[in-house]
């Protein structure tokens, strides 16, 4: 048999399996418990957050027999039972009650007017014939148009479930005429939950920092994390025990450590030009993108001013040990300081992608940090020229 990858393998069932959209399982549940089914949905949010997924179980569910037939089981679970007919035959592939198509690929005039000619026949089995379009937005003008009508009046056994990726794209004439459920990003603590209780079934031994560095990596998108994960259990195949260490999945991952932004900020303190130098031939030397670099430096030091805040790390998204150290060395610095460096990185990202030597571009910004007096002194500076004014408007008056 063929290896199935974890994306397709752990691949939600039902809408209790879905992470982090509730605002939508909900309303779709209650929606099938109450048999309020709108004519057309549209599923709209970045990519791999489950709205694909949350459409065939959707389409699977409206023609479940179970669902249809017990009353009990629809105001209870509302999910599709998986083991009637119909649920099968979706699994299976070869359900002629629903189908599947890709708006990239079938975009054109003569697709959407053969779509309007299947719809007008009533199912074979069940109550509805459910079309999932995927990748909605890439429908031309043209075929927008040809599907108006049909969207407008579809048959009472026709249900249309559009997944997008870029919502500003569909007219406001299609949208206006359909549900629309917004997919939010995955947080990474339950990206990093669903990769450990993976791990757990596929008796992968991984520590909660490299399931962490996967879950920050994959920004928000439970597909990409499984892939990434997929590939880090690939890397590590020739490990006997199954145990995957944080050094491994770093080096495969290519991340940047965060002990190096711990550096940034030592050698700020210490006003160490040497130091800023040397970690910068280190980046190079890594082959770690500088811009990505520079990003990660904006996220440290925006850590620094949550703590300053907040009074508090709980906010901060890291290992214990990092927290804790944010919270030990945030006193170094000043919120106007912070915000300071923040500018200099910002300024230098925008530059370096353009500038003819980077890593000229790259030392400069370092360098420019370690004199944090001067940064610091800025609002300062600013407050007492508007002391200043006011004084002298303040004289004028008098006279």
């Amino acid at each position: 048999m063929s290896y199935i990858v974890i994306a397709r393998k752990y691949r939600p069932q039902k809408f209790s399996d879905i992470a982090a959209q509730e605002h939508v399982t909900r309303t779709l549940k209650n929606a099938i418990r109450s048999q309020r089914i709108a004519h057309g949905y549209i599923f709209s949010g970045s990519r791999g957050v489950g709205k694909t997924t949350a459409a065939r179980i959707l389409a699977k569910a409206l023609n479940c027999e179970k669902i249809q037939s017990d009353t009990k089981y629809r105001t209870e679970e509302s999910e599709p039972c998986g083991q009637c007919e119909s649920c099968q035959d979706f699994d299976a592939g070869t359900s002629l009650n629903i189908s599947e198509f890709d708006a990239a690929s079938n975009n054109s005039v003569e697709d959407i007017r053969a779509l309007r000619e299947n719809v007008r026949y009533a199912p074979q089995k069940g109550q509805y014939k459910v079309y999932i379009i995927d990748e909605f937005h890439m429908l031309s003008n043209a075929a927008f148009n040809a599907f108006l009508k049909t969207l407008e009046e579809p048959p009472e056994h026709v249900v249309f479930i559009f997944a997008t990726t870029e919502m500003n794209k569909v007219p406001p004439t299609i949208s206006s005429r359909c549900q629309k459920f917004n997919f939010k990003r995955i947080a990474i603590q339950d990206i990093q939950a669903q990769l450990k209780a993976i791990c757990e079934k596929e008796a992968i031994h991984i520590d909660d920092k490299s399931l962490l560095l996967i879950a920050r990596k994959a920004d928000g998108a439970m597909r990409d994390a499984q892939s990434l994960l997929d590939q880090v259990i690939s890397f590590c195949a020739g490990n006997a025990e199954q145990t995957i260490a944080y050094e491994t999945v770093a080096e495969l991952l290519n991340d940047i450590d965060d002990e190096l932004f711990f550096n940034v900020t030592t050698a700020i303190t210490n006003k160490d030009a040497k130091a800023m130098l040397e970690l910068s031939r280190f980046v190079f030397e890594k082959g770690y993108d500088p811009s990505d670099f520079l990003t990660r430096l904006i996220e440290h030091f925006r850590n620094y001013l949550t703590v300053i805040n907040l009074r508090s790390a709980k906010l901060v998204e890291g290992t214990e040990e990092s927290k804790a150290r944010y919270e030990s060395e945030v006193q170094q610095f000043s919120a106007e300081q912070l915000l300071g460096f923040v500018d200099v990185i910002t300024s230098a990202e925008k530059d370096i992608k353009h500038f003819r030597e980077p890593r000229l571009r790259f030392e400069l910004a370092l360098l420019k940090l370690t004199e944090p007096a001067q940064l610091g002194q800025l609002p300062l500076r600013v407050e007492a020229l508007e002391k200043e004014i006011a004084g002298l408007k303040d004289a004028l008056k008098k006279k």
